[in-house]
């Protein structure tokens, strides 16, 4: 009789462990408190406009890269077609100025040479370290933890071509290498492309990489229609969800995880359990805080998460399909605005107008999507439902202000709109801080929790899986630390690990 494993959460992470779990023999049984699945990768509809919460870019699209087939094996793409962006970003100062942020390196190189000649140096510098890891890739395979000593030697091996160039990047800030730059708008947008001024050059690098080799693209559908399409393979695998069904606890004896306790008052019993929910609840709700684990511990006290985020949707009976192709467009304001209790200048759009999914022929999504330092004042507002109401009222009127002063007319054209807070994504997932990615590692930190325990110690049976046992998180880490979980259960049920493709 096959083994049954548990899994809480319907979030990427549980989707991919539930797929695995049934590709490998494995009885398995999702329960989401939610009504559908995929956590944070999510759209939702206002009217007859869909606003997309989660997918900007997706690593992997390309089936050059080894992580496309992780997302063959979970049906994830299904039959969207993937959307590559002609820029990744672009930047606009008050005077008018541009820094384009092109995903070919070649035109990059150009535009910032023609931009700033200046700063020949560092754009070169820049410039060389992208096309060095446009062919950074190693295989998703096998868990780290699984690794042999000839698979760390292998890996190694791979490794030394870019060992000094990911050294520096590694040991290096944004921050700092925007500061080596003359140019005001680049020393300023530099640490504005990937979460801040602190986070690692290696991930604005490694992103860049990625778009070089059109390997960041966009699923056109959204990301509802990427989540539905590993739900779909998850059932059509045999596998069976439970929705609307909140996990309480999960249920110990001598040592070992049992099942886990429904709020209905359901005990459900299985041979394992894999939390692919919010690290926080898991070890403080779900495990009653009864097993410590120093690691998980220190990176929760001590180890700061990516800023949480506003996002401001808009249905607009305008065609904005014109100018730029980026992913996002940031223009800074000729006057600073408020949103919540924050200042901004740089208002940050994504314009959807190039999937026709999103909105009614001539008409355009248009997202305003801000990163917010201060979760505290979210979560304080929140417990006045009134005066939280009154603040979401308040953020709506001021970016229509703003994007009235782009597109005239603007206002009189909104259909939909919409205002999700930090706290829409804590009331939707349950995520600490609200955040839509996980930890933010640098220097040090990134070395020492390259690999996050995906157990607790002194628990048998129980696994973690999803974003925040895979720094820096994103979907690609829900789909990879799901997969790894499984293997490893293999392991230990001495079964060997099979995957398929779709």
């Amino acid at each position: 009789m096959p083994k049954k494993i548990v899994i809480i959460g319907a979030g990427i992470g549980g989707l991919s462990a539930g797929c695995y779990a049934r590709m490998n023999g494995f009885e398995a049984e999702i329960f989401e408190s939610h009504t559908r699945a995929g956590g944070l990768c999510t759209s939702w509809k206002r009217g007859n406009y869909t606003f997309d919460g989660c997918i900007h870019w997706l690593t992997g699209s390309s089936p050059a890269d080894s992580f496309h087939d992780l997302w063959q094996e979970l049906g994830a793409i299904g039959k969207q077609t993937i959307y590559n962006h002609e820029l990744f970003q672009a930047y606009r100062d008050a005077d008018g100025r541009e820094f384009r942020i092109s995903s070919n390196v070649d035109e990059l190189e150009k535009h910032m040479l023609d931009l700033t000649p200046q700063d020949e140096g560092s754009i070169r510098r820049l410039c060389r370290l992208v096309r060095k890891f446009t062919h950074f890739d190693f295989p998703q395979t096998k868990a780290y933890e699984l690794f042999s000593l000839f698979d760390t030697m292998k890996m190694i091996w791979k490794f030394i071509p870019f060992m000094k160039e990911y050294n520096f990047c590694n040991n290096t800030t944004v921050g700092e290498f925007a500061g080596s730059f003359k140019d005001p708008l680049i020393r300023e947008v530099l640490p504005r492309i990937f979460g801040g001024p602190e986070i690692s050059l290696l991930s604005l690098v490694i992103t860049l990489a990625l778009m070089n080799k059109k390997d960041g693209g966009y699923p056109l559908g959204g990301s509802l229609e990427f989540a539905k399409n590993i739900e779909k393979r998850f059932l059509d695998l045999g596998g069976i969800i439970h929705y609307r069904k909140k996990v309480e606890k999960i249920m110990t004896s001598q040592g070992k995880a049992t099942g886990i306790l429904i709020k209905d008052g359901g005990e459900i019993m299985a041979d394992y359990i894999v939390s692919a929910s919010d690290l926080q609840s898991t070890l403080g709700k779900l495990l009653e805080g009864k097993y410590r684990s120093p690691v998980h511990e220190e990176l929760l006290e001590k180890v700061p998460v990516f800023p949480t985020s506003i996002q401001v949707s808009f249905g607009v009976k305008m065609d904005l399909s014109g100018g730029h192709d980026a992913i996002t467009f940031s223009r800074k304001m000729p006057e600073p605005f408020i949103i919540g209790n924050e200042q901004h200048q740089w208002l940050v759009e994504l314009n959807y107008a190039h999937d026709p999914n999103m909105a009614p022929k001539g008409s355009t999504v248009l997202i305003c999507f801000l990163q917010m330092k201060d979760n505290t004042f979210w979560e304080n507002l929140y417990a006045d439902r009134k005066a939280y109401k009154e603040e979401k009222r308040k953020i709506l009127e001021t970016v229509t202000d703003q994007f009235e002063k782009i597109y005239p007319g603007f206002r009189d054209n909104i259909e939909e709109s919409d205002v999700a807070t930090p706290m829409t994504y804590v009331r939707y997932t349950g995520n600490r801080k609200g955040a839509y990615m996980s930890w933010l590692l640098v220097g040090k930190n990134a070395q020492k929790y390259q690999v996050i325990p995906k157990r607790v110690p002194g628990l048998e049976n129980l696994w973690l899986a999803g974003m925040w046992v895979m720094a820096p998180g994103g979907l690609p880490t829900g789909a990879k630390t799901g997969h790894d979980v499984i293997q490893m259960i293999c392991r230990k049920e001495r079964i060997r690990f099979r995957t398929d493709k779709v």
